[in-house]
């Protein structure tokens, strides 16, 4: 999907915009993040090398990279699912002839 397009410019203001007080506010979200706070102090109270930090860094980096970018591939196809069936796309066999009707 083009960056320029409209669905991606809408998912794009509610992921950076909204998303922020939606994360704020939710227990799990803060409980995941408290979780985390334990094990990047574990790792502070180990003395490893910063080649190895930074190897654990990148990793760390790249797998949260992941996540985050198919969670907006969900969004966006989410968005395209409904878009769809508003245009009568994904809609049952014999539901457009009830569309079409209206």
């Amino acid at each position: 999907m083009a960056k320029d397009s409209a669905l991606y410019q809408l998912m794009s203001v509610r992921m950076n915009g909204v998303m922020n007080d939606i994360t704020n506010s939710d227990g799990e979200y803060q409980g995941i993040i408290r979780k985390s706070d334990v094990y990047s102090d574990r790792l502070d109270q180990i003395e490893l090398s910063e080649e190895v930090r930074l190897l654990i860094d990148g990793y760390v980096s790249e797998q949260n990279a992941l996540g985050s970018r198919y969670g907006m591939l969900a969004y966006l196809l989410g968005f395209s699912d409904c878009k769809a069936m508003f245009l009568g796309k994904c809609l049952p066999k014999g539901a457009e002839e009830m569309v079409s009707e209206v």
